[in-house]
């Protein structure tokens, strides 16, 4: 489905006009993205972890290398190509609230994908959002609601009811549940994975947590200062990992 072959990102220091020093955030990186399977980034702020999610997304282009979604370079597609494409791969961030337009109901912020890229009748639209809303266990006076009228757990799952409502082929989750409370939290996490054995989807979990990582994903990819350090296909448990980095990580782990 998706191959990331030496991807780097760079971004210019503007220290001076003349200056031509410059960031590396994602600093050659290459893995491969099978369907119906669960994945998981791991790395601490600032390892490049959500520029890659941008990247994958097709929002951030990288500066060098390629990134492929069924074997074409997404930043060669055509604008209707790359319109289908967003379809197939969806991106949830960890700022539910600043995601769902505070002008808009509920409801429009679900139907308003459906819209963009599925050619739906109102009578098929309607039955589509109730059903998604369903299946993130929400009730349906939640569509009248405002974002603000909304605890940070609904914010969420409203937020994966527009991703899941095209039924995509990829969710990429960036810390889609790093502010919430614990409890709130497994049961997003619950919900996710109930989803994902639905939708047969792949998922790409961003986070900085091991143990929500091992929870989630089938395959594990731990990150730093934009490299990949470690990669884990099936991981089980602490002793599985390897990486000086990733013993660092759970030796961190409260």
């Amino acid at each position: 489905m998706i191959d990331v072959r030496h991807v780097t990102k760079s971004h210019p220091l503007r220290r001076s006009p003349k200056s031509k020093e410059s960031f590396v955030s994602v600093n050659d990186v290459s893995f491969s993205l099978l369907e119906n399977t669960s994945y998981a980034l791991v790395g601490e702020s600032g390892s490049g972890k959500s520029t890659l999610a941008l990247m994958l997304a097709a929002i951030l282009p990288p500066t060098d290398g390629e990134i492929l979604f069924d074997g074409n370079n997404i930043w060669t597609l055509s604008p209707k190509a790359l319109r289908l494409m967003h379809g197939d791969i969806q991106l949830v961030l960890q700022n539910s609230q600043g995601a769902l337009d505070p002008r808009r109901r509920i409801y429009e912020s679900i139907a308003e994908p459906l819209r963009k890229l599925r050619r739906l009748t109102r009578q098929e639209e309607q039955h589509a959002v109730h059903d998604i809303l369903h299946k993130v266990q929400l009730p349906d006076e939640v569509l009248m609601r405002y974002p603000h009228e909304l605890s940070g757990g609904q914010q969420s799952r409203v937020c994966i009811a527009r991703a899941m409502a095209l039924a995509p082929r990829l969710v990429i989750f960036d810390e889609s549940v790093s502010g919430l409370d614990v409890t709130v939290q497994k049961k997003v996490l619950d919900l996710l994975l109930d989803l994902r054995q639905a939708y047969q989807s792949s998922f790409l979990f961003i986070t900085h947590d091991i143990d929500a990582a091992l929870y989630m994903a089938d395959h594990i990819f731990v990150m730093k200062e934009g490299k990949i350090v470690e990669s884990l296909a099936d991981a089980h448990g602490y002793d599985d990992f390897t990486h000086p980095y990733s013993r660092e990580l759970i030796a961190s782990l409260p």
